[in-house]
């Protein structure tokens, strides 16, 4: 079972998480609501950062990837679903990623073990395309599919598909301007 050797807290990582080569993962505690049971319950690429006070909430179907160069400060993700996070994202303090409005930690109480074949193919319930920002408390809800190069303002209830270079904001979001690309 891996450890961090810098962590503060006595666990182990799950045995279906993986972290990229020079990546950083603040703590295991991230963990303490974890339940996935898929094969791939969090992938971590490399070059990316997970800071203080992110947390994975996942249900036994939770799956999340995260590509290289990413950094998430303080995100906490609550799902029983997949959730792809591309290369080059930032992920602001406070953000969460949920199924759905009302979602909260998962019990574990006699879960089956869900096997991972076939999942590939399924649409993820929110998706964050590469080089995208994600403003601080910001809320992305099933639906949200962040485009490539697109900006969430600080704040914003997301549960749409963004376009590759916009700006959304508000509650609820809306596309106010477009980049460049």
């Amino acid at each position: 079972m891996a450890t961090l050797e810098h962590d503060w807290f006595p666990q182990p990582l799950p045995d279906n998480v993986s972290i990229g080569q020079r990546s950083w993962l603040y703590s295991t505690f991230a963990f303490r609501h974890f339940h996935s049971r898929q094969a791939s319950g969090v992938r971590i690429g490399n070059d990316s950062g997970v800071y203080n006070g992110s947390f994975f909430d996942l249900g036994p179907e939770g799956e999340v990837q995260i590509g290289n160069y990413c950094t998430l400060v303080g995100a906490i993700i609550c799902s029983n679903r997949r959730i792809v996070i591309h290369d080059y994202v930032f992920i602001a303090h406070e953000v969460t990623l949920a199924d759905n409005a009302f979602d909260r930690p998962f019990v574990a109480a006699g879960a089956e073990p869900v096997g991972a074949v076939g999942r590939a193919a399924i649409q993820p319930a929110i998706e964050i395309g590469e080089n995208a920002w994600i403003g601080a408390r910001a809320i992305l809800l099933a639906g949200a599919h962040i485009g490539a190069g697109s900006i969430v303002g600080a704040g914003a209830v997301v549960d749409f598909v963004v376009p590759p270079n916009s700006i959304v904001a508000g509650n609820p979001a809306r596309v106010v301007a477009r980049l460049p690309g």
